[in-house]
């Protein structure tokens, strides 16, 4: 994965004296995540992580740097943005919107060490993001993945250099369409909108989480989209995992019980989820860092099969 943006040396000098933390002593370029430039400074003899992004503005990233302190308010294991000696979260390095988090230290769970007990707390971790609700006076819009934004996106899907990824154009756009027309109405706040694997740091041999990342998806959304992302991502290894699944769920209720909105909302949602990320992978450069779309409509596959009465008895539901 590319380093995006580098800034100069000096430019890294006057980011360090922005912030109360010592001097700079090293600076090293970060090949993690698709979308922001990421560097590891040493500021004071000690480490701390610095996003650039690449496609926010500054009025952007500093909604992101709101939400994600007030997550952190409430319980939520997220890193907040490390406030200026101005009072300031974020800032503009390289003549782009950045941020200084503190570094976490852990490690990502691969899929081959996926257990339900840490299913459970992803779960849980879920849940809790979406009972902290929004930060206050930073309410945040539908997000860029909606069905509209998405059977736009369908578009370059046809003119894809894959070809098996063309021919899907046309069926992606109606199978997006008809979810849109028949969404059903569900709770909805403040969501994650990608809590990925990769998106979670895990300390103490995978017992606990040591922090959610990446908010840049989230946004105002159904909580059963959100619950059902996660179960997509985390319970699909060649098939889906019932346990794995099953544990998301309970984990996820020890903080939220699910309502009737969400139960009747997560089938539909799964599969306009398994849509998204078909899309978006198609289109996007995920498919350079070993992200495959199809992956996304084997899922998509499986819960066809299963149905909607099948999916919420595998979840236990």
């Amino acid at each position: 994965m590319a380093i995006l943006t580098i800034p100069t040396d000096a430019e890294l000098a006057a980011l360090a004296v922005a912030y109360d933390l010592g001097p700079l002593t090293s600076a090293r370029g970060l090949h993690a995540g698709t979308v922001n430039t990421s560097y590891l400074l040493e500021l004071g003899g000690k480490r701390f992580f610095l996003r650039i992004y690449e496609e926010q503005d500054l009025a952007g990233a500093a909604r992101e740097a709101a939400v994600l302190a007030h997550l952190a308010s409430r319980g939520v294991p997220t890193p907040a943005p490390i406030v200026g000696r101005d009072g300031a979260a974020t800032r503009t390095v390289a003549g782009k919107p950045a941020a200084v988090f503190p570094w976490i230290d852990g490690e990502i769970l691969c899929q081959a060490r996926m257990t339900p007990d840490a299913a459970h707390e992803a779960g849980k971790m879920l849940a809790r993001v979406h009972r902290a609700g929004h930060a206050p006076g930073c309410v945040l819009d539908a997000g860029r993945f909606g069905p509209e934004p998405l059977v736009a996106r369908c578009a370059r899907v046809a003119t894809s250099s894959d070809p098996d990824a063309r021919v899907l154009a046309t069926d992606l756009a109606a199978r997006v369409e008809d979810f849109a027309r028949r969404r059903r109405p569900a709770p909805t706040g403040l969501i994650h909108g990608d809590l990925f694997r990769d998106n979670v740091l895990w300390e103490d041999g995978f017992g606990h989480i040591a922090a959610l990342l990446d908010f840049e998806s989230a946004h105002d959304g159904p909580f059963a989209y959100d619950l059902a992302v996660t179960i997509l991502s985390w319970s699909y290894g060649a098939v889906l995992d019932p346990a794995i699944a099953r544990a998301i769920i309970a984990g996820y209720r020890t903080e939220r019980e699910l309502e009737p909105g969400d139960r009747a909302a997560l089938y539909d949602e799964a599969i306009f989820a398994s849509l998204r990320f078909t899309i978006t992978r198609i289109t996007d450069d995920a498919i350079r860092v070993g992200k495959r779309w199809q992956r996304f409509v084997e899922r998509r596959v499986a819960l066809e099969r299963l149905g909607e009465d099948g999916f919420l008895e595998m979840l236990g539901l």
